[in-house]
């Protein structure tokens, strides 16, 4: 005869029999307990990396702008700067906030592309980010007292390469898109030097622009062929090798923006102007070499910042809430784009012309492209 065990005390047996177990403890992975520091916040409207791969980016031109979207955003604060790399597959998003105790704080961060993950992250207390280099890592730092400037490689673990007091004070610091120069500008003279980016060699110095304005600056902006000298309503171009200074750009108001052609053939610059007697916010475009007017763009809004394509046949333009398409060889407006909540303070180009970024007062950063 065959006994039989009641199922309630089987039950038992089976419980006590679990815990008298031991489970393996689960160590996190190196991945899961190092992940990057910032100021950004990925949001769920981002794509997933397989919808990244389903479909690719196309370059950006005046013949699919009906499809250009947004495809990525990420939370960021007080965006300043953005700075793509060369080979467009990283984006430096320079940022600016305070402590509890009212010292100021910059960061950057080189977000990943298309997925706005961060790859590198850096901060400083005191010292102003003034520029981040095409390499995508190598970024510029300018001291407080403004005496002394820095270069710190953010893929070697943000350690300093080079520390300078020049002996006076620094009023920027900014790359060649090439690669080839850093340009350093005196605060209290109209002086550029220009170092050579591999070795740190003194090339050349420039100078012989002139202002009235107590202040003034002077950066490489979107072509290596030219510093841009800048000073309240008056803008000047100066060739890099031969110190050559271009007519002056004058303007009835104060300059918001102002780029260059990555060709450096044209001159783009935003400040109010009157237009058939009414006085507007526009931006104006010029023969970079002759100071000729070539077109004139109306806007509805001041603009904060300007980016040609690669090609320079559009003109992004942020425009308050807006991101605005032009076409250059005419001066026509394509688009109006108006994801943003607040007032657009930055907007660039990728290298490649297949993205464009815009930050903004809503503390957002958004990638645009077209996606096929």
């Amino acid at each position: 005869m065959t006994s039989r065990i009641p199922l309630s005390i089987l039950c038992v047996l089976l419980v006590l029999t679990i815990s008298s177990c031991t489970l393996p403890a689960i160590t996190p992975t190196v991945e899961d307990t190092q992940t990057p520091t910032s100021g950004f916040s990925i949001p769920s409207e981002s794509p997933q990396p397989s919808e990244v791969t389903t479909k690719t980016a196309a370059v950006i031109n005046e013949n699919n702008l009906n499809t250009l979207d947004v495809t990525a955003k990420v939370a960021v604060a007080n965006p300043q700067l953005l700075e793509w790399s060369k080979d467009s597959q990283t984006l430096s998003v320079v940022n600016q906030t305070s402590d509890a105790n009212n010292n100021q704080l910059f960061g950057v961060t080189a977000l990943l592309i298309p997925s706005l993950t961060p790859k590198y992250v850096f901060s400083s207390q005191g010292n102003r980010i003034a520029d981040v280099a095409a390499d995508g890592r190598t970024v510029a730092l300018i001291s407080q007292d403004m005496t002394s400037y820095l270069l710190v490689d953010m893929g070697a673990g943000n350690n300093t390469i080079l520390s300078n007091a020049p002996g006076f004070l620094v009023g920027n610091v900014t790359f060649s898109p090439d690669l080839h120069y850093m340009a350093v500008t005196q605060a209290e003279q109209w002086e550029v030097i220009l170092y050579d980016f591999a070795s740190g060699a003194e090339v050349r110095r420039l100078s012989g622009f002139e202002t009235a304005a107590p202040v003034f600056d002077a950066e490489f902006s979107a072509s290596p062929q030219w510093i841009l000298w800048h000073a309240r309503a008056k803008a000047q171009l100066q060739e890099v090798e031969s110190g050559k200074l271009s007519p002056e750009f004058s303007h009835e108001d104060f300059l918001s923006a102002y780029t260059t052609s990555p060709d450096g053939t044209i001159l783009a610059t935003a400040a109010g102007k009157t237009v058939n007697g009414t006085f507007s916010p526009a931006v104006t475009l010029w023969d970079a070499v002759d100071g000729v007017e070539m077109h004139t763009l109306v806007l509805s809004d001041s603009a904060n910042d300007l980016s040609f394509s690669p090609d320079g046949k559009l003109l992004a333009v942020a425009a308050g809430k807006d991101l605005q398409l032009w076409r250059v060889s005419d001066g026509s407006l394509l688009g109006t784009y108006s994801e943003h909540l607040d007032t657009i303070s930055k907007v660039k180009f990728s290298p490649d012309g297949k993205t464009i970024a815009t930050a903004g007062f809503d503390n957002q950063l958004y990638l645009w492209q077209v996606l096929q």
